[in-house]
């Protein structure tokens, strides 16, 4: 069988740093160094779409008497089958669906970034990663809007389950406006010893763009959560551009525990000012402010190829 019809590999990327005062120190910082590829093949009645990408922003932050050259940690690594009948998609590392789908209306900033992994807060906001390994998921075709998303990731190789987190969700696609609502459930396998419950987490977000505003929103319930309180998260976003290039965002999200015996409720402030001096070119200035995580100022510049 021979291929028909292929793209070139085509190079992508992301270069961001700044500088950042967080409370403990003002240094420089790499926020994003990400390096990529991606590609489609296409042989007779088959199709392949790939893509590799790759951060080394932990090299670049290492401490100076840390050996930082093992820090390259990659983001997605993935090759996905679209057919008529939906996408079959295979990763041993990807970029996280369930948060860009569902929470892409709040991703309007730079540092105080709305997830679990992002540096500003340390896990203290919304519990949604916004990575995944070892996934095995299906994309159904979009029906008039509508479209639904399954998944399997495996955390963790040693505890005799197959499928360690069931990730699902639903999604409308409009216009200029979209919303998604979803559950991811960890296995209890995966939880310290006697955890006797999945912990599962439900979440609804939307988008909404006109002409210069754009709003977005999320509502996220994490209950039983291994060794802690149930939560619940709401945030909202507003993004305005304004002439010139300019825009500014603003952002509020609000963290709170049943009990909060274990955890410590927390919410967040956020203003973003950027300046976009071409496509793929822009300087920005961010200010969080937590009630319990650290305060930070950030600026910096993005570079995209």
């Amino acid at each position: 069988m021979e291929s028909v019809a292929s793209t070139e590999p085509k190079v992508f990327g992301m270069i961001s740093v700044g500088a950042v005062d967080d409370e403990k120190d003002f240094e420089a910082e790499a926020y994003e160094l990400e390096f990529g590829i991606k590609g489609v093949y296409e042989l007779e009645g088959f199709k392949a779409a790939y893509q590799l990408l790759v951060d080394v922003s932990d090299a670049a932050n290492a401490d100076e008497d840390t050996d930082g050259e093992d820090e390259i940690h990659v983001r997605q690594a993935s090759v996905a089958f679209p057919t008529r009948y939906g996408s079959f998609v295979i990763a041993p590392r990807s970029v996280s669906g369930q948060f860009r789908n569902i929470y892409g209306g709040l991703r309007k900033f730079e540092y105080n970034e709305p997830h679990a992994n992002t540096p500003a807060a340390g896990g203290k906001i919304f519990e949604q990663p916004d990575e995944g390994q070892n996934v095995l998921a299906y994309v159904s075709p979009n029906w008039n809007g509508f479209q639904v998303v399954g998944a399997s990731l495996q955390i963790n190789e040693d505890n005799g389950e197959d499928h360690d987190v069931i990730s699902v969700r639903a999604l409308y696609w409009g216009d200029n406006w979209n919303v998604g609502i979803g559950r991811v459930s960890v296995d209890q396998e995966v939880g310290p010893p006697g955890a006797d419950h999945n912990y599962n987490r439900d979440s609804i977000g939307f988008a909404y763009n006109l002409d210069k505003l754009e709003l977005g929103g999320v509502y996220e319930l994490n209950s039983d959560r291994f060794g802690g309180d149930d939560s619940k998260v709401l945030g909202v976003a507003a993004k305005y551009h304004f002439s010139q290039g300019w825009s500014s965002s603003l952002g509020y999200f609000d963290k709170d525990y049943d009990d909060d015996d274990t955890g410590t409720d927390d919410s967040l402030l956020v203003l973003n000012l950027k300046k976009q001096l071409e496509k793929n070119v822009s300087l920005w200035a961010e200010i969080g402010e937590y009630d319990e995580a650290e305060d930070n100022i950030a600026v910096g510049v993005n570079i995209a190829f």
